[in-house]
C-alpha cells in the first residue's frame, strides 16, 4: 500500500515523475475513448453491438454491421474540476476546452444476397483515445518535513561533484541556489539547509495539455447477417506537454527563526511520438435476442521523443537566486500492454438493447526500451507497481417513436491489481439520438467521470508526510453529426 500511495498519479492523466518513470508507462497505456456521442452515451459498451466508428476501435467486427456508407463528425466540450485536500486545506482547480474527438468514414459494398458473404466494409476514422489536459492545485502547511530533507538524505556522503553528476536536474540546482550548503559542527562538515524541517507552506500545481489520437484503418466482412469479422491497424499520435510547479515558503507570523523565505522548483516536459497497433475481432448473432463479441488488441509500439528541463529559484534573506538546468532530450520506445475484450448484447424486440463489455489488461506488462540506456530497473518497477485489471462497461438504447434514448456506465479498475481501488475510475452517461431526415441525424451525450486518488509530494522517510487526496469530476458534453448515403 505504501508503494501504491507513493507512486499513484493524479486520476486520468496527472504526471508525478519525468524521464520515463513507471507513471509515464501507465499514463500512455490508458485508453478512455472520446469518440461518437452514441458510444459515449452508452458507456462505450459496443463490443457486441457495432455499427459505430468508436465501436470499431473496441471491436473492428463492429464495422460489419454497416449496410450503407456513413460520414461522422463530433465535437466535445470538456470540463475538468479537481478538489484537493492537503493537511486539512481544500483547494480547487479546473479547465474548459473544446475538442474534435471523432471524424470517420465507412464505405460499404454489397456482395450478394445469395452467397454467404453479404457485405464487405472499409472504414477510416480518427478517435481520441486519451486526453492529457489537466490542471490541479494542492496547498497546505506541513509541520514535519521539507522536500529538501529528501534531497539531503539522497546526497549523504557525496561530494559536490558527485551531486552534479548524479542529480543535475533537481538536487544540484538546489545546491547552486544555496538551498543546500556545507555546515560545520563539533564532528565535522555536513550538508544542511536554511529551509526548516517542517512548519512551512507547500503547494504543487500541475498544468498539462495534450492528447493521444488513433487513426483506425479497418476492414470487415458480413456472413449471412449472423457472423461478422473485422481487423484494423491503428496509428497512434501522442502529444503531451506542461509543467509541475512545487513551492515551499515560510508562513506569515511564523515563530521559526531562519533566513529562508521561499523556493520553487518547476519541471517542464514535452513528449511527442507515434505508435502502431493491430486489432481483430468477431461478432456472432446467436439468435434474434443474443449477440456475442470478442476482440484482441495487440500491444501498441510507441516511438517517443521527450525533452525535460527544470528551473529552481530560491529567496534567502530576501536575496533571489535562480538556476535553469540544461535541457535533457530522450528518444525511447514504449510497449503498452495487450488487451482482451468480451462482449454481450441482449436485443429486446424492436424497442431496445442492453450491452455489456468486460476488458482485461495488465499494466505491469508495459515496458521501455532504448538503444543507449538500460531500462531494466524501471521496467522492474513497472512490474512491481502495476498489475492485472478488469474494466467493465454497460450501455442501453431504447427507441421512442423516432427518438433513441441512451444511457451507460463504466468502471475502470485499479491499475495496481484486481480488488484494489486506488486509481479506479467511474463513469456515467446519458444521451439522445435525433433523426433530422432519412439520411441525417444528430446524437447528443453527457458523460460524468469521477475518481479519487492519493499521492505524496515526495518521499519524506521517517519524518512523515501526509498524502494529497484528490477528487476529480470531469464533464463531457458531446454532439455527433451522422450522414448516411
Amino acid at each position: 500500500m505504501r508503494r501504491i500511495i507513493t507512486t499513484a498519479i493524479v486520476l486520468l492523466l496527472a504526471v508525478t515523475a519525468f524521464a520515463q518513470g513507471s507513471s509515464d508507462a501507465y499514463c500512455f497505456s490508458q485508453t478512455f475513448y472520446h469518440g461518437t456521442s452514441k458510444a459515449l452515451s452508452m458507456g462505450n459498451a459496443l463490443g457486441a453491438v457495432g455499427g459505430d466508428m468508436t465501436a470499431v476501435c473496441i471491436n473492428p467486427a463492429g464495422l460489419g454491421l454497416y449496410r450503407s456508407n456513413e460520414l461522422t463528425f463530433s465535437l466535445d466540450l470538456l470540463n475538468d474540476f479537481h478538489r484537493s485536500n492537503y493537511y486539512g486545506e481544500t483547494t480547487t482547480a479546473d479547465n474548459f476546452r473544446l475538442i474534435i474527438p471523432n471524424v470517420g468514414y465507412v464505405g460499404t459494398k454489397e456482395r450478394s444476397n445469395y452467397r454467404r458473404l453479404r457485405f464487405t466494409q472499409f472504414g477510416v476514422g480518427l478517435t481520441r483515445t486519451n486526453d492529457f489536459n489537466i490542471h490541479t492545485y494542492a496547498e497546505g502547511l506541513n509541520p514535519t518535513s521539507s522536500k529538501i530533507d529528501n534531497y539531503l538524505y539522497q546526497i549523504d556522503g557525496m561530494t559536490p561533484t558527485d551531486i552534479k553528476n548524479e542529480f543535475p536536474m533537481d538536487i544540484f540546482p538546489a545546491w547552486e541556489t544555496y538551498l543546500i550548503d556545507i555546515y560545520q559542527d563539533s564532528i565535522g562538515d555536513y550538508y544542511g539547509s536554511p529551509v526548516p524541517q517542517g512548519g512551512i507552506r507547500q503547494s504543487q500545481e500541475n498544468t498539462f495539455k495534450g492528447r493521444s489520437d488513433e487513426w483506425t484503418f479497418a476492414g470487415s466482412m458480413n456472413f449471412l447477417d449472423r457472423f461478422f469479422i473485422g481487423a484494423s491497424v491503428g496509428l497512434q499520435n501522442v502529444r503531451r506537454e506542461g509543467t509541475k510547479a512545487f513551492e515551499e515558503s515560510m508562513p506569515e507570523h511564523s515563530t521559526i527563526v531562519t533566513d529562508f523565505n521561499r523556493w520553487n522548483y518547476t519541471e517542464s516536459i514535452s513528449t511527442r511520438g507515434i505508435g502502431l497497433n493491430a486489432k481483430i475481432g468477431f461478432i456472432y448473432h446467436v439468435n434474434h435476442w443474443l449477440r456475442l463479441g470478442a476482440s484482441f488488441h495487440s500491444p501498441t509500439f510507441y516511438a517517443l521523443d521527450e525533452s525535460w528541463q527544470t528551473e529552481t529559484e530560491s529567496q534567502i534573506n530576501w536575496i533571489t537566486y535562480k538556476y535553469i538546468s540544461p535541457e535533457s532530450h530522450y528518444e525511447y520506445t514504449l510497449i503498452s500492454p495487450l488487451k482482451w475484450t468480451g462482449s454481450l448484447a441482449f436485443i429486446i424486440g424492436n424497442q431496445g438493447l442492453v450491452s455489456l463489455d468486460a476488458e482485461y489488461t495488465n499494466y505491469g506488462a508495459a515496458s521501455f526500451r532504448a538503444e543507449d540506456y538500460d531500462y531494466s530497473a524501471i521496467n522492474q518497477e513497472i512490474k512491481d507497481t502495476y498489475d492485472r485489471t478488469l474494466n467493465f462497461r454497460i450501455g442501453t438504447e431504447w427507441r421512442m417513436n423516432t427518438l433513441f434514448l441512451r444511457a451507460g456506465g463504466a468502471y475502470y479498475g485499479s491499475p495496481y491489481g484486481i480488488g484494489k481501488t486506488a486509481g479506479s475510475v467511474k463513469k456515467a452517461s446519458v444521451g439522445i439520438g435525433l433523426p433530422v431526415s432519412q439520411h441525417t441525424s444528430f446524437d447528443f451525450a453527457y458523460e460524468l467521470t469521477y475518481g479519487k486518488n492519493q499521492f505524496t509530494l515526495y518521499d519524506a522517510g521517517d519524518l512523515g508526510i501526509e498524502p494529497v487526496t484528490q477528487r476529480q469530476f470531469k464533464s463531457n458534453f458531446a454532439v455527433t453529426l451522422k450522414i448516411r448515403f
